[in-house]
């Protein structure tokens, strides 16, 4: 395929610089720079992604809980990319229809008649008019064959060019549902790491705040602090526990949205590692990436190619004003057994009729007039192709915006990881200060309290920070055209097994048993 083969040079000039952005998150070299997009009937996976039981034995009991894994699942169960495959399949058949439009149309026919024919009439002989009258019996078998061959029509040859823009367009479209099938999986799975991350911050703030609880409880008792105090903790203590609630409760959520893809249950998914690198993506220019990804966005490749699919098709339309030429040839033959009595004479006749035909025909056919039809589908098929090429530079705006919007993504939750990341350390400085003051009685318990909240709020965005930059790195390669199974391995890579849930993080809530 044209498109195809452009996408595939600039993947490989480029393959250093542009498709580098996963792999520096990475922290490797990209495995495949090629995509291995499949057939029909095939299963689309990249040659290096390993099977089940190829994985270490470390990795093979929980093969299902990691990203790879995961996807591995959606090839084989998700409906959404069953119904692109059957949709494929459909649509390489647009070739093969136009071009039979093109090729030798050859028909056999064949009859079998046995008639029963009754005459009762007259005929004249000069002036004398005889009676007539007879009975028939007449077993007949008749064949026939009959090539036609289109020697000029350019209808058929317009249709022939949609149909091949309709195969291209069909390819692309699956390719299409391929790299979308890659983000959905990203961004479910990380969605469930994200739901794991909120939730262990909610229950460490909870249990943090439980802690502060008893213990203004027991300053309480002895005289040390107010009633006020008390409360003030309780609530926090409260509030705490109503966001580990809400959090356990998105957990679940979550993790049906990925069962939804996969079509089965997970529980305890691999996480990233602590020393995953968020990085700048390379080329750190987005020029260079706008660039890419007008050439390259599988988006605009079915616009385009709808776009000239419908050109043709108005083409084809326009072209049936034009007279068609088409030569055939044909064949008959035709054998009959006749058994003829004459009522009035008597006799009794039988004998055979055969009949051989060989025909050379060449036909000129010119519509004259069809009722106005022929110039309204012109129309109509001219007007579908104006609404097909402001499609394509709708989609050529909209993968603009979506590209630079991505790299700014990608670039602020470089930029917003760095500084949560410090946060963590200055909350928990500050938290240790409240502390101190506390002890001493400078600070009063709210002001802990408000520091306790800031740390684990702190620790908290800074997880989905990291996340939100892999879900917008996965983005912007979707945009650019380069996202292939490849970076599925190599985000795999930098996941690592979970410690197994303890009895004391088992809850009824729902979520608590993934161990987050």
């Amino acid at each position: 395929m044209r498109s195809k083969l452009i996408r595939t040079t600039l993947r490989q000039r480029l393959s250093p610089v542009v498709v580098a952005a996963l792999c520096a998150v990475a922290g490797v070299s990209h495995a495949a720079d090629e995509s291995a997009f499949a057939t029909a009937g095939e299963v689309w996976t990249d040659p290096d992604l390993p099977a089940a039981p190829q994985v270490p034995a470390a990795m093979s009991a929980a093969w299902d809980n990691t990203l790879a894994g995961v996807y591995e699942l959606a090839l084989r169960n998700d409906p959404v990319l069953a119904a692109a495959e059957a949709t494929y399949r459909a649509g390489l058949e647009e070739r093969r229809i136009g071009l039979s439009g093109l090729l030798p149309q050859v028909n056999a026919e064949y009859n079998v008649a046995d008639v029963d024919q009754d005459s009762d009439g007259a005929f004249a002989a000069g002036a004398q008019v005889f009676p007539n009258q007879t009975e028939s019996e007449i077993d007949s078998d008749d064949w026939a064959v009959r090539l036609q061959q289109p020697l000029f029509n350019l209808n058929a040859w317009f249709t022939f060019r949609r149909g091949a823009e309709l195969t291209e367009q069909a390819s692309a479209t699956f390719e299409q549902a391929q790299q979308d099938l890659i983000t959905r999986v990203v961004t479910a799975y990380f969605s469930v790491l994200r739901a794991g991350a909120n939730l262990s911050a909610s229950r460490a703030q909870e249990e943090a705040l439980a802690a502060q609880l008893d213990q203004v409880q027991q300053r309480f008792e002895v005289g040390l602090v107010a009633m006020t105090d008390v409360f003030d903790a309780q609530a926090a203590y409260d509030t705490a526990v109503a966001d580990r609630v809400a959090d356990a409760a998105a957990l679940d959520v979550a993790l049906e949205l990925l069962s939804v893809i996969t079509g089965q249950e997970h529980t305890q998914l691999w996480e990233l590692d602590d020393a995953f690198p968020v990085v700048d993506p390379t080329p750190d220019s987005m020029e260079d990436w706008l660039e890419f990804a007008v050439t390259n966005n599988v988006d605009l490749d079915v616009a385009r190619l709808g776009r000239d699919a419908a050109l043709a098709g108005a083409r084809a339309a326009a072209s049936s004003h034009l007279p068609t030429v088409s030569l055939s040839l044909s064949r008959t033959a035709s054998n009959a057994d006749i058994d003829q009595l004459d009522l009035i004479s008597g006799q009794n006749s039988a004998f055979e009729r055969n009949n051989d035909t060989d025909t050379i025909a060449l036909s000129f056919t010119m519509p004259l007039y069809s009722g106005g039809a022929i110039s309204a589908r012109r129309r109509q098929a001219y007007a579908q192709f104006d609404s097909s090429s402001q499609l394509v530079e709708q989609t050529r705006r909209n993968v603009t915006q979506l590209t630079r919007a991505q790299y700014i993504n990608v670039k602020r939750d470089v930029a917003r990881t760095r500084a949560r990341a410090q946060a963590i350390i200055s909350t928990q400085s500050a938290l240790e200060a409240a502390q101190t003051g506390y002890e001493v009685g400078t600070r009063n318990v709210v002001d802990v309290l408000i520091a306790q909240r800031a740390v684990f709020s702190a620790i908290r965005d800074h997880a989905n920070s990291i996340i939100d930059f892999v879900q917008d790195v996965v983005a912007l390669k979707r945009q650019a055209g380069i996202l292939t199974p490849a970076d599925i391995i190599e985000l795999n890579r930098w996941l690592t097994e979970p410690e197994p849930p303890t009895l004391s993080a088992r809850g009824t809530d729902g979520g608590d048993e993934m161990g987050y």
